[in-house]
């Protein structure tokens, strides 16, 4: 059939689109002049890798940036604008179209090896920090793909996990990041994650990619598959996957060219996909060249830093410091630093600055301490820092992760510290009370010693000028305004995943529903470390709030107004946290507060700002699982001003009416409206209740035959066919360049790595799928499907 106009795409041609081009190209239209685009990795910097490259560590050099579990500490849209802007203006000049970042996972528990690279516990501070970087890249026509989508809220078995939520904790808290960046940003793309949402992979999960993207967001740009992450290459598409990432497979587009001849590619589908990719192609032909300047990306890595840092503690006015004389600096982070995340994130830069670099002028003497290689106790560096320390008015301890304790590919086991930084602490303690400990961790951390110290900073993972924004902080130069984006828990035994998190063998059960972070902690009266929002200045403020009504119908609005005063003599910055708390429990289980808004100022000496925000019931919306939809329920809502979720300044009452009645859980779920203090490990009735049907639990041991495609590399490992798979991989699979934490992301990723991800590396369907044979042990089977791609018939007795 010959097409209407030479416009239309040839059915060759829409097949070529919906799969890349390797690992980090897509096909383009040759004939209508668009070429393929070339996307790489962020959220650190533009992390491009040549497409022959091996070594998945070896990128070009790149501006780092603070990691997004930093900058969402800013809680400054404008600052994660910009840096959008910058990677923007670097990926051009890198002669690439689409970042595949932000990630607005949210963090459902702080072991989350990938935490770093993710924003936030909570769904509005992810997703307005989420679309402000959007709308950066976009603007220099260079795309965004927000990922992970969606519930990818660990890194154990992260390939094959079934992540069973309830169906208003999956609208109201793991979808909402996701709808906020499309809705706000329209990023050019989205990226599917790997695991399975109640039971249906991601990439094939049409309630995901077509009820809730297309027909209830509208969202027009391309949905694609997190790399190895497609779960059958033809019938993803149908649906609703635009884009297979990568494809090594050679002959993919003759597989789908004959899938849509005989109708198991969908007509309609495929054209869908293919309209959407060619639009993706045709904004990214108005992208320049790029400007970028690694000095000027440099100086706003340092900025992005200062602005984000969270002053945890700070007791009898320790900071900022007059000087660093009579300052020893100890810990072997201050030497080397942590500065970024472990894994595909990583990028190669020049331009990273260690703390003593930092303060190379000011001579200031530094012991080892500890060694980042080992966490026993190593008695000749610690018996040095305690001599140093003895002989010093003041400590600065650096302590925090190293890389192979957090990682992409595998989560925690332990929210501790190593022990040898443990001890060194004690050790120090005993001959120097006077300790600030700046922290480099990607996450949470317990800290067994916070009240034995006069001040602590957090800088998570601070990118390439973190240490120069950390020198500026401790000395007064900067005025500390980070606040937290997450709670830092007391115990591990707090969290209210605990004991049942990341799950068994893949089978991944969201007991606690909405009550994620912040909204368990302050529902169940538990007490924290650190609250969420908590974040010290050098500045104190105060607080006025005033509503514009008293009272809102379905179609009202209230103009809620705060100013705030900077009552100390020098610059600051506050950020305002405005939150919402029922009067009194309803018909609906709801958290006791809940963040509605926010928004960051910059204040001179005592003075004062005044910030407006226009309230609708939308901003009390709970999801209704009986109604598939928001819906508010009628009740009095305190709206109130916070310096965290806990220290709440100032309180308005203000009624939301409506005349819906909402269906009570109370009786069948009891726990979900007077929290368990113990959290939600023992309840699965409730949860069943919310889920509206019963967990299928586990039913075999996965390491046992029969394998299915989903079977990964470690547990076919005991089979012939495992083992010389094994043995081919990592034979090739290391560089002599590689450091351990490295080796250890590879390796974990290799082992999570289901049969039918060896896609990835080139293998066609007929030789996966004997290899499928070969671990079930079917070794005739096996060898006719990689000769001939069908399965032996068998002769009837």
């Amino acid at each position: 059939m010959k097409r209407k106009n030479k416009a239309e795409l040839t059915l060759r041609e829409k097949c070529h689109l919906v799969h890349g081009k390797g690992f980090w190209h897509t096909h383009g239209v040759s004939r209508l002049g668009l070429p393929g685009i070339e996307m790489h990795d962020g959220p650190f910097g533009v992390r491009k890798i040549n497409e022959k490259e091996k070594d998945p560590y070896n990128s070009a050099l790149s501006t780092c940036y603070p990691s997004p579990a930093l900058l969402a500490c800013s809680w400054d849209e404008s600052l994660e604008q910009e840096i959008g802007e910058a990677m923007a203006r670097e990926a051009a000049s890198k002669d690439t179209s689409l970042l595949l970042t932000p990630g607005v996972n949210i963090k459902r528990n702080p072991l989350c090896g990938r935490n770093f690279e993710y924003f936030s516990e909570d769904p509005l501070l992810s997703g307005k920090m989420g679309a402000a970087f959007i709308k950066g890249t976009q603007s220099y026509h260079v795309g965004s793909c927000v990922k992970h989508f969606a519930c990818n809220s660990q890194e154990s078995y992260r390939n094959i996990s079934n992540s069973i939520v309830d169906e208003r904790a999956l609208n109201e808290l793991y979808l909402k990041p996701f709808e906020i960046a499309v809705k706000e940003a329209n990023p050019w793309a989205i990226m599917t994650s790997y695991n399975l949402i109640n039971g249906v992979h991601a990439s094939d999960n049409e309630y995901l990619l077509k009820t809730i993207l297309r027909d209830t967001w509208h969202y027009d740009g391309v949905a694609m598959s997190d790399w190895g992450g497609t779960f059958d290459p033809v019938e993803s598409h149908n649906h609703g996957l635009d884009l297979e990432m990568p494809c090594t497979v050679k002959k993919r587009t003759g597989t789908l060219v004959r899938a849509a001849r005989t109708g198991r590619l969908d007509g309609n589908a495929l054209t869908e996909s293919a309209d959407r990719m060619r639009k993706m192609l045709e904004k990214a032909k108005k992208r320049g060249q790029g400007d970028y300047d690694p000095e000027e990306a440099h100086k706003l890595a340092k900025k992005a830093a200062e602005k984000s840092i969270v002053l945890l503690r700070n007791e009898d006015g320790m900071l900022p410091l007059s000087s660093l004389n009579g300052c020893c600096v100890i810990g072997a982070f201050a030497e080397k630093p942590r500065y970024q995340g472990n894994g595909s994130s990583f990028v190669k830069t020049n331009g990273v600055v260690s703390f003593l670099d930092a303060v190379a002028d000011k001579k200031i003497p530094y012991a080892k301490g500890y060694d980042l290689n080992h966490s026993d106790p190593d008695d000749a560096l610690v018996l040095q820092a305690v001599d140093l320390a003895s002989k010093s008015k003041k400590v600065l301890l650096f302590l925090g992760l190293p890389d192979i304790l957090e990682s992409e590919g595998y989560d925690r086991e332990t929210i501790n510290l190593p022990d040898n930084q443990l001890s060194l602490f004690d050790a120090i303690y005993s001959m120097n009370p006077n300790i600030v400990v700046i922290l480099s961790c990607g996450a949470p951390v317990a800290l067994p010693f916070v009240s034995e110290t006069k001040a602590i900073l957090a800088d998570y993972l601070a990118g390439e000028a973190g240490a120069e924004a950390i020198r500026d902080i401790l000395l007064g130069k900067v005025c500390p305004s980070g606040k937290l984006a997450e709670t830092w828990p007391l115990h591990l035994a707090d969290i209210p995943s605990f004991g049942f998190y990341p799950g068994f063998e893949g089978l991944a059960l969201y007991k606690e529903s909405i009550f994620v972070g912040y909204r368990y902690y302050l529902t169940a009266e538990k007490d924290v470390m650190f609250p969420f929002g908590h974040g010290l200045s050098y500045a104190k403020f105060g607080y006025t709030l005033s509503l514009s009504t008293d009272k809102i119908g379905r179609t009202d609005a209230c103009v809620a107004e705060v100013k705030v005063t900077n009552r100390s003599k020098r610059t600051a910055e506050a950020v305002i946290e405005l939150y919402a708390e029922p009067e009194k429990q309803g018909a609906v289980f709801k958290a006791k507060r809940t963040l509605i808004a926010f928004q960051k100022v910059a204040l001179g000496p005592s003075a004062s700002a005044t910030v407006q925000f226009t309230l609708k019931q939308d901003a009390f919306a709970h999801y209704d699982m009986d109604l598939h939809r928001f819906a508010t329920e009628s009740g009095n809502y305190k709206i109130q001003v916070g310096e965290s979720c806990e220290a709440i300044k100032a309180e308005k009452m203000l009624s939301v009416e409506n005349d819906r009645a909402f269906v009570s859980h109370r009786e069948p779920a009891p726990i979900y409206y007077a929290l368990p203090e113990e959290g939600f490990a023992q309840f699965d009735v409730e949860f069943e209740t919310l889920l509206g049907g019963k967990v299928v639990p586990m039913d075999a041991d996965r390491h046992e035959r029969p394998f299915n495609m989903d079977s990964t590399m470690a547990e076919i490992s005991w089979t012939p066919i495992g083992k010389l798979i094994r043995k081919v991989f990592y034979g090739n699979a290391f560089t002599p360049e590689m450091g351990e934490s490295q080796k250890a992301f590879v390796s974990a990723c290799f082992e999570d790595n289901p049969i039918r991800g060896l896609a990835s590396g080139g293998l066609g369907p007929k030789l996966i799928q004997g290899i499928l044979d070969f671990a079930n042990g079917n070794y005739i089977g096996g060898l006719w499907h990689m000769m001939f791609g069908k399965p032996a018939k068998r002769k009837k007795k």
